[in-house]
């Protein structure tokens, strides 16, 4: 055999391992336009056929040449004749040429297939097709075969995992942003909304299931909201490379909200936002409520402080200069610095007592009570204010009332709050009536005036910690804005719930309903 068909089969093995090592062939070894046509193919077996055939018949023709030089071929058992000297030659080059097939068989199929991945861009593991022999080219081919597949079903493994792990944020970013209480949108550079969560929807009263925001501009979409002119900038162009903020009050039905809008540059290069904008639009509607309550609450405690300390100042300064000598205006003057302690007192404690409900840092001294004696004594609390305004004050009980599960000293306390506002705020001469009734298993208490009433728009709010209303009429009076608060808190303490109807310059009706069980 022809010593070149080893360092043929050393070749296919070599080339498999460049081909296997490199899945995407260059264009330049495969057929493309503007590239040489690849040369033909000839496997690797034929040419080792081929070859060793041609030697074998060279070496035959020396040996005729030299039998018919001499005339015979002379050996050991004898002369042998031309012709049979010739079969034997010839059997013995087909012997050859079917050893060398024989040999070479295994690294045909190898060799058609680097042939065919040659002509090829692109090489799928799929494609390659293992060999069912066991000589070392085989077993080295499948190998590859082997390992390419491995690598192949890695990479695509690899691939479906990042794929499912970006999914995945995906969607828990836009769960996240969508829990999100404040509305968040992400806008280019020219400000169309790219991204935009459910609340922005919802503060802009847009249903996102069939009103869209993506592609509209974000100036419009907040001016719209503002009733602000079309074409108004919102905020400032000038000032891209920065986080601006700004409040703009927005027109709702009978009131008015309060949107606080930040503008934050993702990227800003020049003096120009390459990389968009996050726009922020948060509600401070009611931020801005308690603000303006707290305000009222601050100026209503100044002025329900200063004036019985101003009083206690110049009463206690009048008795220490023993300017008064007579018994009975020492006594005057004393009873009126008790007074004043008293108010001052009763305010610390209703805030005092309003704080801790609304922690929960109180609890119910909780007893039977004689609830038609406790309203008795109640009323008889508030009649000398009653009388001292002139004011006609009834009371209506039912013949026999239940004894509840209360704590009567906070109780007593709602129902006095409720009888003293109505006291306060009726002009002299009106009147003011306490009606007991029993509903189905409750009680229910009804105070009822005919004073100055309260505007539509504010009952809902007269039940708010420190609220005032905006009326003259109630500023001229002295209050903290907290009994009404304490009171719904003690009602609702107990189970029950307190509820307010008025009608302005007519008159108003508080209605505490308590559960009439053992609980």
């Amino acid at each position: 055999m022809s010593p070149q068909a080893p360092t043929q089969t050393e070749g296919s093995a070599s080339q498999a391992v460049e081909v296997l090592g490199n899945i995407r062939v260059p264009q330049s070894a495969g057929t493309t336009s503007g590239s040489p046509a690849p040369p033909h193919f000839q496997s690797l077996l034929h040419r080792a056929v081929a070859y060793q055939s041609a030697t074998a018949l060279v070496g035959l023709a020396v040996l005729l040449l030299g039998f018919l030089a001499n005339g015979s071929l002379h050996t050991a058992s004898g002369w042998i004749p031309p012709a049979t000297a010739a079969m034997i030659a010839s059997l013995c080059v087909a012997l050859g040429a079917w050893a060398a097939w024989r040999t070479l068989k295994p690294a045909r199929a190898v060799e058609q297939q680097l042939h065919r991945f040659v002509l090829s861009p692109v090489v799928a593991a799929e494609a390659v097709i293992p060999s069912d022999g066991v000589t070392p080219l085989e077993t080295g081919w499948n190998r590859l075969v082997q390992h390419l597949r491995s690598s192949e079903e890695a990479h695509g493994l690899s691939q479906r995992l990042e794929v499912a792990m970006l999914k995945y944020r995906q969607r828990q970013g836009e769960q996240i942003l969508n829990a999100l209480t404040d509305g968040i949108a992400v806008t280019d550079d020219a400000q169309r909304i790219t991204c935009a969560n459910n609340a922005l929807y919802s503060i802009l009263h847009l249903n996102p299931e069939s009103e869209v925001l993506l592609g509209d501009s974000i100036e419009l979409a907040l001016a719209r909201e503002a009733g602000i002119e079309p074409g108004t900038r919102i905020l400032d162009s000038d000032h891209l490379r920065h986080r601006v903020v700004r409040e703009i009050a927005c027109p709702r039905d009978n009131s008015s909200c309060t949107l606080r809008v930040c503008r934050t540059p993702l990227a800003a290069e020049h003096h120009s936002a390459q990389g968009g904008f996050v726009w922020c639009v948060r509600d401070v509607t009611q931020q801005k409520l308690a603000d303006k309550m707290r305000d009222q609450f601050v100026n209503a405690a100044t002025h329900e402080l200063r004036t019985p300390m101003a009083n206690i100042k110049a009463y206690a300064e009048t008795l220490a200069l023993g300017e008064v000598d007579d018994v009975e205006q020492q006594k005057m003057f004393c009873n009126v610095i008790n007074d004043e302690v008293t108010r001052l007192a009763r305010f610390i404690d209703d805030l005092l007592h309003l704080s801790r409900m609304e922690v929960g840092a109180t609890t119910l001294q909780l007893q039977v009570t004689d609830m038609g004696r406790l309203l008795e004594e109640t009323a008889a609390k508030v009649r000398p204010q009653m009388l001292q305004k002139n004011l006609q004050f009834e009371i209506e009980l039912p013949g026999k009332l239940p004894e509840l599960i209360v704590d009567k000293d906070k109780l007593a306390v709602a129902v006095i709050n409720l009888l003293g506002n109505a006291a306060k705020y009726t002009p002299d001469g009106g009147s003011v009536q306490m009606r007991v009734s029993l509903p189905k298993d409750t009680l229910q208490i009804d105070v009822e005036d005919t004073g100055i009433g309260i505007a539509a728009e504010e009952i809902p709010k007269v039940l708010e910690k420190f609220y005032r209303s905006s009326d003259p009429r109630v500023y001229g009076e002295t209050g903290s804005g907290l009994g009404l608060s304490l009171a719904q808190e003690i009602v609702r303490l107990h189970g029950g719930t307190l509820s307010v109807a008025s009608e302005l310059n007519k008159g108003s009706r508080f209605t505490i309903v308590l559960p009439v069980t053992a609980e």
